[in-house]
């Protein structure tokens, strides 16, 4: 049986409270992101097939999975962030992970992931460090969510990239 620490090793995903809405959390942020995308290319840099196939519980994906899929979806995140910086009432499109985690693509080494991860990362830090934090209170609408704010979609954008490198340890045992 899967419980909720099985699949949250990390624990579930968290509010942002309101007294955290700072220039400092946006640092904390992106120093928290350069992390997990320095965690991302240590854990699988030298990786052999068979460990990439391991998965963190029966049912789950495995690292290699878990990996492009973290890139995807920093990808997917920083397009939400940068619409829902400039445009007004912007809706995020959402995708089916279940089902694109099934194309081709997954099945790539991990270096096209990865690089994608890097220079995504980029971006994301760029604006983190270099929009104001007032701008973070914009809404946006998550069809599946509701509404939120810019200040939740980088919390769990930072907790996704965390979990599931969690996720990938467990799998290799680290």
């Amino acid at each position: 049986m899967t419980t909720p620490a099985d699949r949250f090793p990390i624990g579930p995903l968290p509010q942002l409270p309101a007294a955290e809405r700072s220039p400092a959390t946006l640092e904390r942020f992106s120093a928290s992101l350069e992390e997990s995308v320095a965690g991302w290319r240590g854990l699988t840099g030298a990786r052999t097939v068979s460990e990439l196939a391991r998965t963190y519980r029966p049912g789950s994906w495995n690292v290699r999975q878990l990996a492009h899929h973290a890139a995807e979806a920093h990808l997917h995140g920083l397009v939400r962030l940068k619409g829902g910086l400039t445009q007004d009432g912007y809706v995020i499109q959402p995708f089916d992970q279940d089902a694109t985690i099934l194309l081709p693509d997954t099945a790539l080494p991990l270096a096209p992931a990865l690089d994608l991860l890097d220079a995504l990362n980029l971006r994301w830090l760029a604006l983190l460090r270099g929009v104001e934090s007032a701008r973070f209170a914009r809404q946006i609408v998550h069809p599946q969510e509701g509404q939120q704010d810019l200040w939740q979609l980088v919390t769990k954008h930072d907790w996704h990239l965390r979990h599931h490198l969690a996720q990938a340890r467990a799998a290799l045992e680290l």
